[in-house]
């Protein structure tokens, strides 16, 4: 029979966590950044031009 199940030994620490995070952000900073501007952009333009009536 076998023995059970093995034991897993996570160590890593806030360090890796913030590289890991990182990495991810790196790899999505443009598509994020036009998800916030394109919006941002038409929020004011429409302020702007309610200045102007």
């Amino acid at each position: 029979m076998g023995t059970g199940i093995p034991t897993v030994s996570l160590t890593y620490d806030l360090a890796d966590v913030a590289t890991s995070v990182g990495n991810w952000f790196s790899s999505f900073w443009l598509i994020l950044a036009f998800a916030v501007a394109i919006p941002l952009a038409f929020y004011v333009a429409n302020r702007v031009k309610g200045l102007f009536e």
